[in-house]
């Protein structure tokens, strides 16, 4: 009989979990909800005082040293990856299950967060 928690093998909680999640982070990575996240204001129950924070993997570090490690991180380029197609919509569901055209689905730029505060700036600055 086979295990069905060995390593290796992957259950369909998690296969779920990580699908909301990466639907979730799509909402995050929205320009209104970014700027929310990337300026909270300082809380002491979060690790680094929610100062520094990943978009792109929804996690909070110590500090931005911490942060900067993340970023060149397995996990952080696999959820990059990941977040370059746009997530599974209703729509596409419904195209699958015959109800319409097919329509592959779109490829976005994904690119790291900037780190330091004085980076946001000047990005901000660039836009106007």
């Amino acid at each position: 009989m086979i295990n069905s928690s060995a390593k290796g093998s992957i259950t369909l909680g998690e296969i779920t979990s990580y699908l909301l999640a990466c639907k979730l982070i799509d909402v995050d990575l929205k320009e209104e909800n970014a700027d929310k996240l990337l300026n909270q204001e300082v809380d002491f129950d979060r690790p680094g005082n929610a100062q520094f924070y990943c978009l792109h993997c929804a996690r909070y570090f110590i500090d931005d040293q911490a942060l900067k490690e993340h970023f060149r991180t397995k996990v952080h380029k696999r959820r990059m990856k990941a977040l370059e197609l746009e997530p599974y919509s209703i729509e596409e569901s419904e195209r699958a299950a015959g109800k319409g055209s097919y329509v592959p689905p779109k490829k976005r730029k994904i690119e790291t967060q900037p780190t330091d505060k004085q980076d946001l700036r000047m990005e901000n600055v660039d836009m106007n």
